[in-house]
């Protein structure tokens, strides 16, 4: 079974219907489903992911998407506990050239220990360090 993180922009984009890559976050996620492939995402991206929507669409809308992710089946969350911080800070500050958040710095540590090459989000950014974007 496949792994696939998703990321922030995956999530925000599948869950809000006038996102401009809602479309296409539908079809992504659609396939994934029939593949069944294993959903990861982290406790910091479910963060990122509603308050970007509630600044977006309101608190209700936030409210939704928090539980279309929080109820599903499908999807593993990961917590940041305390070996990812310490790692994802090292890592972090060693990214000088790089446009990452600490969010996306802290899924590219999940990512690496569970093993996952391929992510469901729209940030050029994670290419740059050899993760493949779903199209």
């Amino acid at each position: 079974m496949e792994k696939i993180f998703v990321d922030t922009g995956g999530w925000a984009a599948l869950l809000v219907e006038n996102d401009e890559r809602h479309k296409e976050a539908v079809s992504i996620f659609g396939r994934l489903k029939e593949s069944r492939a294993s959903l990861y995402t982290s406790d910091y991206v479910i963060d990122e992911t509603l308050t970007l929507i509630g600044v977006r669409g309101g608190h209700a809308h936030s409210v939704r998407a928090g539980k279309a992710i929080l109820e599903s089946s499908l999807v593993k969350i990961v917590t940041v506990v305390p070996d990812y911080f310490q790692d994802t800070w090292a890592l972090y500050q060693k990214y000088k050239d790089k446009k990452f958040s600490f969010t996306d710095v802290s899924s590219l540590c999940i990512m690496n220990t569970l093993k996952i090459k391929k992510l469901f989000g729209f940030d050029r950014e994670f290419e740059k360090v050899s993760v493949e974007l779903l199209t």
